[in-house]
């Protein structure tokens, strides 16, 4: 006899996910400073070994660290004088990660609190049975080759403890020369808080197309990891062809070109109880219509009366891309049936790159959805935006021979 189903009750209370943003050095308070403001449910913390810094911050949780080994002045941008620091004061940072779901850690890179402490605080937080993302800032090529380096190690080693790591470079940021500064990381703090909080309030909103954060953790993974994340949104009665275009047109996402060369896509739309069937499948159908044709896309809708007229999109793209690895001993089997002579293959399996059927990709004017009328990037003859490995037909991961 089997266990009948529960009914679903639309007004029970549902048990919120628990999400901590982690603000790592200066850098991170200073980019997710509004943040409170705008999803006050959410939890939020800082740690830095700066003290002044630390001061400034708004947060109700902050924790200063190292002060024994850095007299609270910092670390000097030294990653690994910033990770002593984490090390020595183990226990009130797991205080900080205490019954959290999801931590996001955000910080900019390059610096010694990000650097060294995002790392050891997503190892410790991953130990606890928590989902960790980061949202780091890339800092700009004139910063220039040793703060480059380091972020480059930093990010790294973010990778290898955490499911995603979204990336905001500064430099895709930048409107034009007569930029200023000050302008240049006021728009940075303004995406990566419109970014996170529209991630935030999907992973916390009830779902008519479920889409959790096993979903997102599943497409990413594939991805290596890196991804760009963005939001957009607008209102009246042009809002979904409005917000679409914003997408579309988007510098963190290459103006389009991310989107359309990406091979994992996660979608969020947040929109009123009015939004019709018609209009979400308006939306479902243009993104597709710019996406490769072999893409893994993931969609999710949340609707609740608060967002009224407003539509919100949030998109996870991934920046890159890994194919499918099959069994070995499917590969040698394959071998074995077309020379029945050859040693047989061992009986361990190991995994190795799927190949790549070139034959429906090779084509280098093959349709480019939204994008087609886009001009190429066309350098001595040969079209950038077509894959290296597609251009100079490689195969990727040949038969294996014994």
């Amino acid at each position: 006899m089997s266990t009948p189903a529960p009914a679903f009750d639309p007004d029970a209370p549902r048990d919120p996910l628990r999400i901590l943003f982690l603000a790592l050095g200066n850098a991170g308070m200073q980019l997710i400073a509004h943040l409170p403001r705008r999803v006050p449910e959410l939890h939020y913390a800082a740690v830095d070994t700066d003290a002044q810094a630390l001061e400034a911050c708004k947060f109700e949780n902050k924790l200063l660290i190292g002060e024994g080994k850095t007299g609270g002045l910092g670390t000097g941008s030294n990653p690994d004088l910033a990770r002593q620091c984490a090390e020595a004061q183990d226990e009130e940072l797991v205080d900080l990660l205490r019954d959290m779901r999801v931590v996001i850690l955000v910080g900019g890179l390059g610096g010694g609190t990000c650097g060294g402490v995002g790392p050891y605080l997503a190892e410790r937080a991953r130990d606890m049975g928590c989902v960790v993302l980061a949202a780091v800032v890339r800092p700009m090529e004139a910063e220039g080759g040793h703060r480059r380096h380091a972020a480059d190690a930093a990010l790294a080693h973010f990778r290898e403890h955490c499911q995603a790591v979204t990336l905001f470079p500064l430099d895709v940021l930048r409107e034009d020369n007569g930029m200023t500064l000050q302008r240049l990381i006021s728009r940075c703090g303004l995406e990566i808080s419109r970014a996170l909080g529209g991630l935030a309030v999907l992973l916390r909103t009830g779902w008519l197309l479920p889409l959790t954060i096993q979903d997102i953790i599943q497409v990413m993974q594939r991805a290596d990891g890196y991804c760009r994340l963005v939001a957009v949104s607008s209102d009246g009665e042009d809002r979904m062809p409005d917000a679409l275009d914003t997408l579309f047109a988007h510098p963190l996402i290459d103006k389009g070109s991310l989107l359309a060369h990406s091979g994992g896509v996660v979608i969020g739309i947040l929109c009123g109880p009015k939004t019709t069937v018609r209009e979400l499948e308006h939306i479902s159908a243009e993104i597709r219509s710019v996406l490769r044709s072999d893409a893994e896309l993931k969609i999710g809708v949340a609707q609740d009366e608060r967002f009224g007229s407003h539509l919100a999109l949030v998109a996870m793209v991934a920046e890159r891309w890994s194919e499918r690895a099959v069994a070995l001993e499917v590969v040698n089997q394959k071998e074995t049936d077309e020379d029945t002579d050859e040693e047989a293959a061992p009986t361990d399996p190991k995994l190795v790159q799927g190949e790549i059927d070139l034959g429906a990709n090779a084509n280098a004017n093959h349709a480019r959805g939204r994008f087609k009328g886009a001009e190429p990037t066309i350098v001595e003859g040969m079209d950038l935006d077509t894959p290296t490995f597609i251009r100079k037909g490689i195969r990727l991961s040949p038969p294996i021979k014994r």
